[in-house]
Parts: structure tokens; sequence; C-alpha cells
């Protein structure tokens, strides 16, 4: 499995950024992403133009747009065709969801506890969801300086609790991105075995194939036989198994701050337990019980001062 930094929440002045188009494609390639989607709120106008700006750049361009609307914000991507999301009632969410998935595009809900009314009217997700297995990612972190944020606490909680009902929905970061800045963000990385590709990249988000990090990346996968892994998003069996885990610090070079990004402790959790601790590593191999639920690794440390805070994390493998 190979993983690639790829931006999924960005906007230009096609909305309300800073960006131009060519300036995000330009900045996006500085940073040392791979991929970026373009999600300018309520239009698509600039795609277009950022398919070019993209290519000219070396990247791959992902067709996005973000719902803005006064019950909340959704991330669409990949669609292949048009959901109107003008008049869309709170109750009736699921009806926009069903039909994006029919045009072949996943949806997610962008910060999801953000602070809303009177500040940013509609930033809060207030839409009724009836089904939440048909939400395909949720923005667990979200902005500059996330582990630290209220909002993303609140936003990790939910999605535990949405895992722990058996929801699999996978968890990523946004940058939300509107202007070049100096600040510290969170990078989501998407894991392929083949060339990337936009609808690939579309494919291992509904499969759950995300890490998330503000340094270094932390993976793992699961040994089946002599030759074949459960790669993250996968499902397994239960008993008894060995869990490979890789932690890379070659990742984003130009975009976090390693003295102020301390690892610690590596931790397996399983069914929103920890199961396991071991010191930091590049690679190592534990052997846990697995029940039933789902199970994932993350990795603790020191955040700009502040220690015990979540550094990297990976979405789940399941367990039947």
């Amino acid at each position: 499995m190979n993983w690639h930094p790829v931006e999924l929440h960005t906007h230009t002045e096609h909305s309300d950024g800073d960006f131009t188009v060519r300036q995000l494609a330009k900045a996006a390639k500085a940073r040392g992403f791979e991929a970026v989607a373009l999600t300018d709120h309520n239009t698509s106008s600039g795609m277009q133009e950022f398919y070019k700006a993209a290519q000219r750049e070396g990247l791959i361009a992902i067709s996005g747009i973000e719902w803005t609307t006064y019950w909340g914000h959704m991330l669409v991507l990949g669609e292949q065709g048009y959901t109107d999301w003008r008049g869309v009632q709170p109750e009736r969410i699921d009806d926009a969801i069903a039909n994006i998935h029919k045009n072949r595009g996943i949806v997610g809900i962008a910060h999801p506890f953000a602070l809303s009314n009177p500040v940013n009217t509609g930033y809060h997700w207030e839409f009724q969801i009836a089904n939440w297995d048909a939400v395909d990612f949720l923005e667990v972190w979200s902005r500059d300086d996330a582990p630290r944020k209220i909002q993303s606490l609140r936003a990790f909680g939910l999605w535990e609790q949405l895992l722990s009902r058996g929801c699999r929905i996978t968890a990523t970061s946004g940058r939300d991105w509107h202007r070049e800045d100096s600040l510290a963000y969170a990078h989501t990385y998407i894991g392929t075995e083949q060339p990337l590709t936009p609808d690939g990249i579309v494919q291992a988000v509904r499969k759950g194939r995300v890490c998330l990090s503000v340094g270094p990346l932390l993976t793992m996968r699961i040994p089946l036989d002599m030759q074949t892994c459960a790669e993250i998003g996968d499902e397994i069996p239960d008993g008894l198994s060995e869990v490979e885990i890789f932690m890379q610090t070659h990742t984003m070079e130009r975009d976090w701050d390693r003295a102020q990004v301390v690892p610690k402790e590596i931790q397996l959790i399983h069914n929103g337990l920890v199961i396991k601790r071991c010191a930091v590593a590049a690679h190592q191999v534990l052997r846990v019980p697995l029940a039933a639920g789902w199970m994932r690794a993350d990795l603790i440390g020191e955040y700009y001062g502040k220690t015990e805070q979540h550094l990297a994390f990976t979405n789940p493998i399941f367990i039947r």
C-alpha cells in the first residue's frame, strides 16, 4: 500500500478564498501535496481552470463542491452529475445524499462542531441524518491547530460513537484552505495500490483507506497469510492477530515543525479502549486478541507544548 498526501477541502476566489485557482495549485505543490480537491462554496465554476492549473503543477485534481446551507456544510467529491443544494431541508438530507451516490459521488460532513450562529451561520452541523451509514466521511480534524481544539475533540467523539454503532465512516482532516499562511495544519493520507487517480482517491475515501497526521505518518496492516494482508478499511475475522505498525517521519517535509511535534507513544485502540501501548519505532509487530468491532492505531505525543495529544491516527480495520 502506498500513501499519498491529499487535501480534500480548499477554496479560491470563486467563493470566499483569497487564492486564485492557479495560486492554489502552486501552493499545494509547494507544500508537498500530490492531489487536491477544489471545494468552493456552492459552485464548481473554478473546476475547468483548476484541472489545467493542477496539471501544470503535476497534481491530481479532484472535482468537488462544499454545500453551504443554514444547517451545515457538506463536502461532495467526485460527483458525475449535479445534485441541487438549494431548498434541501434538514429532514431531507438523506434523499440528497442518495442522489449524490447515484451520481458516483461521495459526501462528508465538514467541521461538524464549528462555531455557528451568530458568528458563522450554518457552520455547525444540524441536518437530521436518518441513515448514518450513507455518510462517507467525517472531517474529524479541521483547519489549523486541529488536535488541540474542542471542536476536534467533539468531532473525534462523534466518529468513535458512530464506529461503535457499526457505521463504517471514514475520518478525514480538512485544511479548509482559503489563503496561504504559516499556520500548523493536519494532513490526510490516501492509501492506494494503483497509481493515484481522481476516482481512485474517491474510492479510497469510501473504503476507509485514510490516515491522518500533523507530523509523522502512522499506518498499519494485519498479515493474513504469506502473501496477503488486511489493510486499513478492510474486514477480518476475530481472533489473535499480528498487527504491523509503521511510522514514517520523512513526510510532508515542508509542512510541519519537527521541534513542535514530538512522538512519544503508539497505542492500539480496540472498540474505543487502549489495548496496547508501545514505544515509538519505524516498524514493529504487536500480537493482540481482537473481538468483533474495530481497531485503529494512534500516535500520541507533544504538540506545540501540550502533552498527550493525538499526532496521527489510522482509520480502522474492522473485525467480524
